[in-house]
């Protein structure tokens, strides 16, 4: 993923850890920005706290309800405003809203303003800036659609107790529903979690038997970042994510080139792997790139092209709820998408 290509494989880069960053703490700099008054109590169901959270960097004990709790991975305001929880700081992704939160959440968001770290900044490497994040003297830091290394994470750990991403999954690779539950239990409201997870399954049952012609259907979700090549999701991307869920399935070819990243480079010499019983173009970030993938050499001959199977999903937002993929954009996207869907099988 590039600043320029915003919702591009974020896998395909490693982390660098700068030498000496444990010594960061030592003086603090200033925030990003925005209000660092505390916000409401954390709404953890009574006698939640103490608890203790597991997750891919080991387990925290988080001793009391958070008050002041900073979100350093890229969507994770989402999960967090869900749980009725205002951070005091969140990091930008891409977009330019308000607080760096797109308008599914802003509702949730309500009057809070949350200082905004790496504002415009984006890389596709996560950057936990030590010094500002210490600066608005959290209570929690959660760190959950987002890659960390040891050294990263015992950094975070000593400005205030940290929660990675969750267990078992690969980097950026979890359901949404474990974004959302990995949330839930940290702040104290699990239940709330279960009841937001079923609401979406609950949409997302209703839409697949409103439309059975999705069932065992074959499907692609690919991007274009750069001429010459298109980037296919992997199974496990919150993108292919939500079109497996609206019963579709992704080739096993696709999952050859992706591996165990979120996604794989395909060569225009390559598009025949594309030709799926549906093609999904995800350009709501950068709606141009289609005049690009259509005079591709190869795309016109593809039989899903030639008979209309192809579909852009080209609207800034719907596009933006869909990669975003959280338990807040989702109920945003599944009509769109499936309405989308359906006509290129009508």
């Amino acid at each position: 993923m590039s600043a320029a290509d915003p919702v591009g494989s974020l896998s395909r880069r490693r982390l660098l850890v700068g030498a000496g960053a444990l010594g960061l703490l030592s003086a603090c700099g200033g925030g990003g920005g925005g209000s660092t008054t505390a916000p409401p109590p954390a709404p953890g169901a009574p006698g939640a706290f103490p608890l203790t959270v597991e997750h891919s960097k080991g387990a925290t004990e988080i001793a009391s309800a958070p008050q002041r709790v900073v979100t350093v991975g890229f969507s994770d305001q989402d999960p967090v405003l869900a749980m009725g929880v205002r951070p005091v700081a969140v990091t930008d992704w891409y977009g330019d809203h308000p607080h760096a939160t797109w308008p599914w959440a802003q509702d949730e968001l309500g009057d809070a303003q949350p200082a905004v770290l790496n504002r415009g900044a984006f890389t596709g490497t996560p950057d936990y800036r030590y010094e500002e994040i210490a600066a608005l003297a959290p209570d929690l830091i959660v760190g959950l659609y987002t890659s960390m290394d040891d050294t990263q994470f015992q950094t975070l750990s000593r400005i205030a107790p940290t929660v990675g991403p969750p267990a078992g999954y690969p980097e950026w690779g979890a359901p949404w529903q474990e974004y959302t539950r990995l949330a839930g239990r940290a702040l104290g409201a699990p239940e709330r979690a279960e009841e937001l997870i079923a609401g979406i399954d609950a949409q997302l049952a209703a839409t697949r038997a409103a439309h059975p012609e999705f069932a065992g259907r074959t499907a692609v979700v690919a991007e274009r970042f750069e001429p010459g090549s298109s980037f296919v999701r992997s199974p496990g991307d919150p993108r292919s994510q939500l079109v497996t869920a609206l019963g579709f399935t992704i080739p096993p070819e696709i999952v050859e080139v992706a591996g165990e990243l979120d996604g794989g480079t395909l060569s225009d010499e390559r598009m025949a792997l594309l030709d799926r019983d549906v093609l999904i173009w995800n350009t709501g970030f950068s709606p141009e790139v289609r005049a690009q993938v259509e005079a591709a050499p190869l795309y016109s001959q593809l039989q899903v092209v030639r008979d209309g199977r192809a579909v852009f999903v080209d609207d800034p937002l719907v596009s933006a709820a869909w990669t975003w993929g959280t338990v807040l954009s989702l109920p945003t996207v599944i009509d769109a998408l499936a309405g989308q869907l359906a006509g290129a099988l009508a």
